[in-house]
């Protein structure tokens, strides 16, 4: 098997990363990552909310958008 970070087929080791999906996106849906050579790989349950085991993107406070005035 090949590193969780990586975008290398776990399963065959030859096909790369194409998408990674969660489906409805509730909590019971896992993440499902999809490769060039048409395996696909079930991830973790969006439940879990580990940022370690879900792929997913993060930002800093910095990089979040500017509250809104909700009476503009």
């Amino acid at each position: 098997m090949s590193d969780p970070g990586s975008t290398t087929c776990p399963i065959c080791g030859e096909g790369t990363l194409v998408t990674i999906d969660f489906g409805e996106q509730q909590p019971a849906s896992r993440e499902i990552k999809t490769f060039t050579c048409g395996h696909e790989v079930e991830g973790a349950r969006l439940q879990t909310a580990d940022a370690e085991r879900l792929d997913v993107e993060q930002r800093t406070s910095e990089e979040t958008a500017a509250p809104t005035d909700p009476e503009e």
